[in-house]
């Protein structure tokens, strides 16, 4: 009973400010993609195209030297930084349908990642678009699961 309430207001509060904190979201996500930290603009060889897929997530795991919690923090990172873009469908009804929402999310991230090596600010990785697209699908998921408030009028039940 707890929980359902909860639910309840849960919906209610992401409903409401999902929209402007989203544009606030996008925001800090552009940055983090393009300025934050060390991006490699000026060493030879710090920006490129990565197109075969697990190619960077096998040197994450294996021949990167990092350290086991900066090797999962990135890949993690990638999918759980880009699930609330699975839940645009509070804003535009449109995407409320998985293959509209997959297109464009799909379409938009492939722009930032090539994007980065255009502009070179790091590598364009197929592995990032995968990573990144899982993300949004998840959130997605959790979306239609239990965010998503119905119509639940009697007319829409019958399908008039």
């Amino acid at each position: 009973m707890i929980f359902v309430a909860y639910l309840i207001i849960l919906k209610l509060f992401i409903n409401k400010y999902y929209p402007p904190l989203i544009n606030i979201y996008t925001v800090w996500i552009l940055y983090m993609m393009f300025f934050a930290g060390y991006r490699g603009d000026s060493l030879p060889g710090s920006s490129g195209v990565r197109a075969i897929p697990f190619e960077s997530i096998h040197f994450l795991l294996y021949d990167s030297g990092y350290v086991p919690l900066e090797k999962y923090k990135n890949i993690v990172g990638n999918i759980i930084l880009f699930m609330p873009y699975g839940f645009l469908g509070i804003m535009y009804h449109q995407l409320q349908k998985y293959k509209y929402l997959f297109v464009l999310f799909f379409v938009i991230i492939n722009i930032l990642e090539f994007s980065q090596y255009f502009f070179s600010r790091g590598f364009a990785e197929l592995d990032d678009v995968m990573m990144n697209t899982l993300g949004m699908t998840v959130g997605f998921l959790i979306y239609k699961k239990w965010f998503m408030i119905k119509d639940r009028s009697p007319s829409s039940r019958s399908g008039g």
